[in-house]
Parts: C-alpha cells; structure tokens; sequence
C-alpha cells in the first residue's frame, strides 16, 4: 500500500536462508540453458560425422594468481568414448571442441594440421590460392564438411534453445504458472493513464494486441513501450467497477520512471490486493501501533463498518476517514496452518502528516482528469488556482485532505481562477472521494483527484506557518529548496529499514530530477521527529537550514503504513498439447521483444543503460524462483529466446558471425580471406568485450544502489 514500504525495508536477498533453494533452481536452470545450447551444435556435429572432442558447461581455463592454481579449470570431467565431458569453474557459458574447428580464425594452420589424414601435411592442403584441398582431411574433420553442414552445426545451438523453450513454457503452464495480470493499480498523476481515470482499469487490448489468456502486468508495459513511441496508441480497457469497453487514444509519455527515462509509458503501477504483505507494517506509522498488531497474510474484510473487496475500497474507504480511527476486521489464518481461518478486530491510529510548515509554489493545471469536477466546472489546462473558498489557497499537498473534509461537512467549494487569458473569475466546484490518491512521479505534477486537476510546483516556497519547524529555523518567503540530507538518528541508523537512506541521504533536487512533493512523500513513512537539512538559494547565497518534522494535528493520511500484497492471477492448460500451443506463442512473443529492443537500441529508441548483465539476469531468475518453478521456467523461456537472437547477430565470434562468414563462402566458392577473419573476428570480440564490460558496469552500480 505504502511504497516507500519496499524501499525502506529492503533486506539482502542472497543473505536469506529461504531463497538458497532459489538460487539453487537458478544456477540448475541456468546451466540448462547453456547445456542445451551446446548439446544442439554436439548432436548436430555427431549427426554429420564429425568428431567431439570435448562437451563442456563452463570454461575450463584454469584461474591462477602469481604463478598458482587458486582455481582448477575442471570441477568435474569423465572420459565417454571419443569425447570428454566437464563442468568448468567459469560459470560463463560452455563450449564443444570438434576437431578442426577453432573460433580464431588465426589459427587456421593449426586447425588444419589437426585435421589431416595421417601422413599427410598441412602444407600439402593449404593451396596457393588459400583454398583447403578436402582431400587430405580428416573425414571427420569440421573442415572437411560441407557449408550446409557447417551451417546446420553452428545453427544447431539456437535452434534447440528455441526448441527447448517451447518445452519450458509448456511445462510451465502445465504445471500451472501464478502472475500479475495488466490489471492497473495506481496511476501517476498527470500522465496518460491518470488523464483516462484508468485506476483500476483492466486491459483487454493494447493497439493490435488482444490481452487474453497468459498475458502478465509487465506484457502490458512493454506492449506499451514498443508500439506507444512514435504515435497515438489505442488502448481497449474496462475501467474499475465497469463491464463495458471503453476505447481510449493516448500518447504514452517518458520520464515515469527515474531510472528509465526514455521509455514511453502511460504511468501506472501494479494491482494489490488487500492482504498484508511480507513486509507487514512500518515502524513509526500508524498500522504498527494497531492494536492487536496486524499480521502478513490477514485479509482486511472490513474498515469502520464497509465491507472491503479489493485494494481500491480499502484506500478510499482510509482517505475518507483519514482523521478518524480506523476499526479494521481480518481473516487471520491459524499459525498451526489448520484449514480456516478467524476473524481479528484491530484498531489503526489515525496516521497524522509530516509536515515542516511550508509550501511551494503551485503553477498553473498541467492536466485534468476526463469526466472529473473540474471539467465539469469548466477549468482549463493553463488556469491557475489563486484561492480556495476565498481563502489563500496554501500548501497544495493538502488539498485533497480539505476537499474529503469539505464533502463530509457539506461545505460547498468555491476556487479563485486567473484563467490562462490573464482574467480573473469565482468558478463553484462539487469535489468528490478520489477513488485513489495518486502516485507521484520523477518531478511530474501533483494530482489532486478530488478536484481532477495535476498541478505542477517549482522550488519556491510560497508560505511559511507562524511558529512552524520552518519558521523557527528561519526559512523565508522567496527561499528556493536546494538540496536535502536526512539527518538521521542512531536509532534510525542501526535499523536495516533505513539502509536505503544511509546510502543515499542526500538528494539534489535539479540534478537527480526530484520534487519537493516526492520529498515530502517519503517523509510521510518516517517517524515524526525526523531531522533533515535543507539547503536554501537566498539571493544569491545558499545556506543549510536544519529542522525536524512534526506530527500535524489538523491533516492526516489515507496511508497507514501498511504493505500490501500484490494482485496474482493463476494461468494453467487444460492438456499437454494446449500447453505446447501457448509454448511456441510464448517463445514467439519473448524473440518479438528482444528483437523489437534490440530495434530500438539501434535507432536510439531506448537508451543502452536498460540492459542488464549477468548480475541482473541473477537477480531476476532468483526472484522469479523464489516466486515458483513455473515462473521460473517462464523465465528461462526469455532467456532461451534472448540467448537465441543475441547469439545469432551477425557479429564475427558468436554463431551469428560464423553463419555469416559460411554465407559468404557458399555463395563464393571460398571462404573469406585468413587476413578479413581476423580483423572482423577481433573487432567482434573487442565489442563483445565492451558490451560485457558495460553491462557488468550496471549491474554492479544497480546493486550498489539497493
């Protein structure tokens, strides 16, 4: 529910004793990728006469420092007739050695002397013209077959990674695979989806792409992000408490996300479900002072007497009572896991804001919501709100909180207007109960769903509370926000929910693209009393100014500091051949997305620093694993197809290279020139190198900044 819950209570992943069976499942299925990857170009080279030398998982390079071995080449081999076979102590990939085949193409005569019939010498079949006389080969050779053979071995290796992944995402949902559907949870204000009312909306189509069967959360966005680029897309969606189809054009815009700005989304984040998460409740906030405590796995069934069916109700059923205490019922299960379950009254404090006493300034509307109070009233994109009731219009991160007051005590809403024209005008508004209070995004606007309208700020402050925490430090009028450090306790220093913080305790507000409201937003999670340090542009100077939150007693969160559960839906086939069906469209959709990426990357689409290495793809096969062996299957499924596209590119070194170097000497009646292959081979490998070099890069500053 809260999501600076996750953020804040981040634990080591690896460190946990309950996911080493996950990553155990992991590095089995990772092997198994590359076991099958090998054992296509093994078979298929056995299949057409030519003799293995060797069939490795890993690379058996033994691993020396000063002169000693810290680190054999082979954890485990064993001789089985013509052909050793081994796991090697580098976890990077695998490899089978035919005789005569050697990827450096500067090895050329030596290939050819290991391929020579017995008295012959490679003098005798390397020709003037740079030719092999096949003649005197090996028949056994690699060299001494065909290039339709060649091409069948080098191609053997993709194929059965695409074969094998059909086998993977059929076993998956055969077995039965749990994902998050395109269900939308919250939307971020100003953007594409909150301009729509698509909070609770459920895809049915997204452009030409019907959303049926086994289609996942992440499907949607990445449907999204390649088809919503370059023009309007057509979304079909029934919108939350509606049977009907609605059909909507939008522009999917960028900048959702921090750490991918240049992917083109409509802002949205995923379904929950009203059950109490892993993380249960935050310290210092209301829900971990309930009484008795709220547990992970209870259900809310119940907030002050209205029933609760799903996420939606339970937050509006909060931001309406925010300033009141919350009587919440749950189904509990029993701790022996017996069959049943009780039912659990807990009272929830109110959960009051933190807040310094200042605001900044607001701009003119952004956006407003379609169907909201202020299309209905007849605001504009471009008005700006100069007061409220005829009072000054004060901090807007509050104004939702007066809008649920003013609808409970039937107050009616008045707002002072200058309309984009310069004219200034009384403009009379019926706001309503936001079905759900936005999300904030990466400096986007704040959305005040009460009234339908996201306003963005600048870093002015506007107005400053007599004997506030900002006024007693000395903040001012016209002071412009810097920067801010979380100054935090011992306590809150020695606690683990506050690593994130203590890594990076200091935010910029310009260079790392933040808001005050973002700002403002994580420290509604923390405890009041919490100590920050702003720096302050006054005329030309800037200077720190230190204060510490206060609990308010006049507005209140619809947050309590609980985590909940994210939405989960269960896909299964019927028979096995069902389940091979959805196998080759799932493998035919994961090549589709790693093509239509690797698209984009070329013309610049999509920015380089969304790829991941081997870290991430670590990190994601663990989480998937620890979620089920189905999803882990499915995820192997991606990374089969990865492995087959990538492998296959056209770049001197990997199978693509090979094949492409084939092609040449089929069409040609000679193989390409000794000098060509290497000068292509070593810039191909001086890529690879840096491509790896780059994502490892990224992979280690993503896992620092955990």
């Amino acid at each position: 529910m809260d999501d600076c819950v996750v953020l804040l209570a981040a634990k080591s992943f690896w460190l946990q004793p309950s996911n080493w069976w996950a990553i155990l499942q992991v590095l089995i299925g990772l092997g198994a990728v590359i076991f099958v990857h090998e054992l296509g170009h093994f078979l298929l080279a056995k299949a057409c006469g030519v003799k293995c030398d060797k069939f490795y998982v890993g690379f058996d390079v033994p691993i020396r420092l000063f002169g000693q071995t810290i680190i054999p080449g082979k954890l485990i081999s064993w001789k089985w007739g013509e052909t050793e076979y081994g796991v090697g102590s580098i976890p990077l990939g695998g490899y089978v050695k035919m005789l005569g085949q050697d990827d450096n193409p500067g090895n050329l005569e030596e290939q050819v002397k290991g391929s020579m019939i017995e008295g012959e010498s490679a003098d005798s079949a390397i020709l003037a013209s740079g030719l092999i006389d096949k003649s005197k080969l090996d028949p056994r050779s690699y060299l001494a077959k065909s290039v339709p053979q060649r091409m069948l071995i080098i191609s053997a290796g993709v194929v059965f990674n695409l074969i094998f992944a059909v086998f993977f995402a059929a076993w998956a949902f055969k077995t039965g695979v749990d994902y998050e559907p395109p269900v939308i949870g919250n939307v971020i204000g100003g953007g594409p989806a909150w301009e729509h009312d698509l909070a609770g909306a459920e895809m049915t189509m997204i452009g030409d792409k019907p959303v049926e069967g086994y289609f996942t959360y992440m499907d949607m966005a990445q449907e999204i992000v390649f088809n919503g680029d370059e023009k309007p897309l057509e979304l079909r969606f029934k919108r939350y408490g509606e049977d009907q189809v609605t059909v909507a054009s939008m522009i999917p815009k960028k900048g959702f996300i921090r750490q991918a700005q240049d992917l083109p989304l409509i802002g949205v984040s995923r379904r929950l479900t009203p059950v109490v998460g892993e993380l249960g409740t935050l310290k210092g906030n209301a829900a971990d002072e309930a009484d008795p405590p709220l547990k992970p796995g209870d259900r809310i069934v119940e907030v002050n007497g209205l029933p609760i069916r799903d996420d939606l109700e339970l937050r509006q059923a909060l931001a309406r009572d925010a300033d009141l205490v919350a009587t919440f019922v749950v189904e509990r299960i029993p701790e022996d896991k017996e069959p049943g379950s009780t039912r659990v009254t807990s009272k929830v404090p109110r959960n009051p804001m933190r807040r310094f006493g200042f605001s900044v300034q607001w701009l003119p509307i952004a956006a407003i919501k379609l169907g909201s109070p202020a299309e209905k009233s007849g605001l504009n994109v471009g008005d700006e709100i100069l007061t409220i009731n005829g009072q000054p219009r004060g901090d807007l991160l509050t104004v939702d909180n007066r809008m649920i007051l003013a609808i409970r005590d039937g107050v009616p809403v008045t707002l002072g207007v200058r309309r984009k024209s310069g004219t200034e005008e009384t403009v009379s508004i019926d706001p309503v109960i936001p079905k759900i209070l936005p999300d904030l995004g990466p400096n986007q606007p704040i959305a005040i769903d009460s009234l339908g309208v996201a306003i963005p700020t600048t870093l002015m402050v506007e107005s400053v509370e007599p004997g506030s925490p900002a006024a007693e430090a000395g903040l001012m009028v016209g002071d412009e926000l810097v920067s801010v450090q979380y100054l935090l306790s011992e306590a809150q220093q020695s606690d683990e929910a506050y690593s994130g913080l203590k890594k990076k305790p200091n935010v910029d507000f310009v260079s790392d693209n933040t808001s005050w409201a973002e700002v403002s937003d994580l420290l509604q999670v923390l405890e009041a009393g919490t100590e920050v340090e702003f720096k302050i542009k006054r005329g030309t100077t800037e200077q720190p100014i230190s204060m510490k939150s206060v609990a308010s007693d006049e507005f209140f969160q619809g947050k309590r500091g609980i985590s909940l559960t994210v939405m989960q839906r269960n896909y299964k086939s019927d028979t096995w051949g069902a389940a091979l069906t959805y196998g080759v469209k799932q493998v035919r959709n994961d090549a589709l997305r790693v093509g239509n990426t690797l698209a984009k990357l070329i013309k610049g689409k999509i920015s380089p620093t969304n790829l991941g290495g081997p870290g991430t793809i670590a990190m994601a096969a663990t989480s998937e694993a620890s979620q089920s062996t189905s999803r882990l299957l499915l995820f192997l499924t991606f990374l089969s197809a990865n492995l087959a596209i990538v492998n296959f590119l056209p770049i001197p070194i990997l199978d693509g290279g090979h094949m492409l170097f084939l092609a040449y000497e089929g069409i040609f009646r000679r193989p390409v020139s000794e000098r060509v292959q290497i000068v292509l081979t070593y810039g191909g490998l001086a890529v690879i190198l840096c491509l790896m070099v780059f994502v490892i890069s990224l992979d280690i500053f993503r896992i620092s900044a955990l």
